[in-house]
């Protein structure tokens, strides 16, 4: 399939500030960076806002682009310290790993590091998320118990729901968060439109090895691998540009072996068509990625609820914020039932969920329903206030 960059066709426009465009002009191979930025200060707070910091740090010294003194210090620490931090997290991860007797996938950031990446501190990690069988949680439960790990939670059923599929393990003087997961897809907003299409015994059958410093584990195929960074992507609403680097990591490193097809197949099964078509095109526009227009044509969405064209046009005015998706989710629910149902569900998730989800007090309980719902409905009436 032909790769035609964006330079060579009429493509949807983001805009983007000066500054931004700075950024990406430096993180890009192939482009020169002929003139300076109009502030270095604002240069460094949007590339750490976005994510992109480290990535800014070492290509600006591949290309020898002059930065003042303060800025190219600052940088230079950050990047020594996410890149100790991230070796220390792996290697505890990998202990884990060596510990566990049952199959575990690790996901996102965590597998990108030992797989794409070519430095451990190019990208930070947050927690590290890790898939297992809902059938082998209470064994990787006690393992980490053993371990001296602890979640702030405890759950007594592991079965796959709308709502909530994992938990969240830490140890006293460790880096590592573990995010454990039993179902590939884990939060109660927009599972309604995709989660339970998620076919599960594909994502276990396609497997390949990974391996994390010295143990070895497993990670998502490449084309499922695209799918749930593009899905993840979606869920943040694209708000830091890291979500979409990691697309563009992805695709670049592995293009001779990407299935286009099969991924453009296994997106409409999944119903993850429309969050791939929007993460291929913020990269491509964004990064430069190398993704081929046919497949781009084919996924484009051609009937857009108004929701969906709300977000969408606030994505080519460089509008990227926390929560916009719910305007993209809400138009790809089919019938006003459905529609009724997920915002309510959207204010008012059950009780053992939200007794999960949030640290309460025990005699909190009988407000935390009007808790949640009014928090919620802020957050929505901030989003459109501010749109």
């Amino acid at each position: 399939m032909a790769c035609i960059r964006p330079s060579d066709e009429i493509m949807d426009f983001c805009e983007r500030s000066e500054t931004l465009e700075y950024i990406f002009q430096i993180l890009n191979p192939f482009v020169e960076v002929a003139v300076s930025p109009s502030s270095w200060p604002e240069v460094l707070s949007i590339s750490q806002n976005e994510g992109l910091s480290f990535l800014l740090y070492k290509s600006a010294a591949k290309k020898n682009i002059n930065i003042p003194f303060s800025v190219k210090q600052s940088l230079k620490q950050e990047y020594i310290y996410n890149w100790g931090r991230n070796i220390r997290i792996l290697e505890e991860l990998a202990v884990l790993l060596g510990v566990f007797k049952n199959p575990v996938i690790v996901l996102k950031g965590a597998a990108l590091l030992s797989s794409v990446y070519e430095d451990f501190g190019l990208r930070m990690l947050g927690d590290v998320d890790i898939l297992v069988k809902p059938e082998d949680v209470p064994k990787i439960d006690k393992v980490l118990s053993q371990s001296g790990y602890q979640s702030d939670h405890t759950l007594s059923f592991y079965r796959v729901t709308n709502y909530l599929n994992s938990m969240v393990y830490g140890k006293n003087g460790s880096p590592l968060l573990l995010h454990l997961h039993w179902h590939l897809i884990n939060n109660a907003l927009p599972n309604y439109v995709y989660a339970e299409k998620i076919n599960m015994d594909k994502i276990w059958n396609e497997e390949i090895p990974l391996k994390i410093r010295e143990s070895n584990a497993l990670c998502l195929a490449p084309h499922h691998q695209l799918l749930h960074l593009s899905e993840h992507a979606m869920k943040h609403s694209y708000n830091t540009l890291i979500h979409v680097w990691d697309i563009h990591q992805v695709i670049s490193h592995g293009k001779e072996k990407l299935d286009w097809e099969r991924v453009c197949r296994e997106s409409v099964e999944f119903q993850l068509r429309s969050p791939l078509f929007y993460s291929l095109w913020l990269s491509k526009e964004y990064f430069g990625t190398c993704v081929p227009q046919e497949i781009l044509e084919s996924l484009r969405p051609r009937h857009k609820g108004v929701g969906e064209k709300i977000f969408s046009s606030l994505l080519r005015q460089g509008k990227r914020r926390e929560k916009l998706c719910w305007l993209f989710y809400f138009s790809h629910i089919s019938t006003l039932q459905k529609k009724i149902k997920f915002v309510f569900r959207t204010l008012f998730p059950p009780i053992d969920i939200l007794v999960h989800m949030e640290d309460i007090e025990n005699g909190e309980k009988s407000f935390l329903i009007w808790k949640v719902a009014l928090r919620r409905f802020r957050k929505a009436f901030l989003l459109f206030s501010r749109k």
